[in-house]
């Protein structure tokens, strides 16, 4: 199809499906609609420029409204923009495009949608090394700072960091956790005071929404007491008690519960 503007049909540019540019380069007069002139052309060179005109072409000029296969067309390719029937093409994503080219889409489809599936198993197999990882490995902790894992909960904690805090923590005797938590405790809250029948006790409590029934609460002497369960301790219910192993484990498993919870790990 030549260019309607200035006719020309050997210089032209794709830009769209069905929609071409005309490149020729003519003189000004020759443009339909270009300035009225004499007949007669003013000395000198002519002024040329190039064409730009943008028209729909929507198939091959030597090409007639007939399919491939000779029956009528229904409409064009989008991507070719050859006609087509019903039967030699489809819909494909609200656009009507041959059965070659739908082959073509649904190909390259296929294979994106692959693609994403590895890219999600290729994740999917990070995160689990990861949590892997974290299960087998033990980081290397002071026990001041497993103290500070387990008791402290400004921040979430990761499953590593709580497992290896309870690794360093239970293989403390009940007396050198007890002197690891009068040596953190004053860094991370201040003490605070509680009744125990007709004293008054400061120190740190060992509670949480989470615990299984049992409060604790370390005075700033060192001495351990007991009671029930959080927000339901009462004066008197809390006693003194001989901080033993199995004190010191209880402790120790009910801290690393409430940090597990907090964090979003169970």
């Amino acid at each position: 199809m030549p260019c309607p503007t200035c006719g020309a049909t050997d210089a032209r540019t794709q830009i769209l499906p069905g929609y071409w540019r005309c490149d020729a380069v003519v003189r000004v007069g020759e443009l339909v609609g270009g300035p009225a002139g004499t007949a007669v052309p003013a000395p000198g060179p002519a002024e040329s420029k190039r064409c730009g005109t943008i028209y729909i072409q929507t198939r091959a000029d030597d090409e007639a409204a007939v399919c491939r296969c000779g029956d009528p067309a229904i409409g064009e390719c989008t991507e070719c923009t050859r006609a087509v029937c019903g039967d030699h093409s489809a819909l494909w994503q609200g656009w009507r495009v041959c059965d070659r080219d739908l082959a073509n889409a649904r190909m390259r489809s296929r294979a994106q949608a692959i693609a994403e599936e590895r890219r999600r198993e290729a994740e999917a197999a990070a995160a689990e090394a990861e949590r892997h990882r974290q299960r087998t490995e033990l980081l290397e902790l002071a026990d001041e700072d497993a103290v500070w894992i387990l008791y402290a909960r400004d921040e979430k904690r990761t499953e590593q960091e709580i497992r290896s805090a309870v690794h360093v923590l239970r293989g403390l005797t009940a007396a050198e956790f007890t002197d690891a938590c009068l040596y953190l405790l004053p860094y991370a809250r201040d003490p605070e005071k509680r009744r125990a029948g007709v004293t008054r006790i400061s120190g740190w409590a060992f509670e949480g929404a989470d615990y299984h029934g049992r409060s604790w609460f370390l005075t700033r002497k060192g001495e351990w007491h007991r009671s029930g369960a959080y927000g339901a301790s009462e004066a008197d219910r809390w006693k003194k008690v001989r901080f033993d192993d199995v004190e010191k484990r209880a402790v120790i498993d009910e801290l690393a519960w409430q940090q597990k919870v907090d964090s979003g790990l169970i």
